[in-house]
């Protein structure tokens, strides 16, 4: 298990541990959003990684566009950055970036500089 299923599955204990105790409903409703948004970055980023692996192009863009070499951890901080700068304009943000194509930024042409 990675360092974020790690920290996904403690954020998880949490909850369950205020729930029990009766804590306050807009922590307990704070930290399930905050769940979400971590569930839907890994897995957004596992989907990438994955996709990387059956196309080369997106392994040989991520390199051209210096983001480093083709890991887990790289595309994961790749899937970070994107869904950070994800404006949710009353949205659920999770569900954004869920939704979100983080391919598409990497098999675009590099603007000349």
């Amino acid at each position: 298990m990675d360092e974020y299923l790690l920290e996904i599955n403690e954020l998880r204990r949490r909850i369950a541990k205020l729930k029990f105790e009766r804590a306050s409903v807009v922590i307990i409703e704070e930290l399930e959003a905050q769940l979400r948004i971590l569930k839907a970055i890994y897995e957004s980023a596992s989907g990438l990684f994955s996709a990387g692996d059956k196309d080369r192009r997106l392994q040989a863009a991520f390199r051209e566009r210096q983001l480093g070499s083709w890991t887990f951890e790289n595309v994961y901080f790749y899937v970070y950055e994107q869904a950070v700068a994800i404006e949710p304009d009353g949205h659920d943000l999770a569900t954004l970036i869920w939704h979100h194509d983080y391919a598409s930024p990497l098999l675009s042409p590099v603007a000349a500089k």
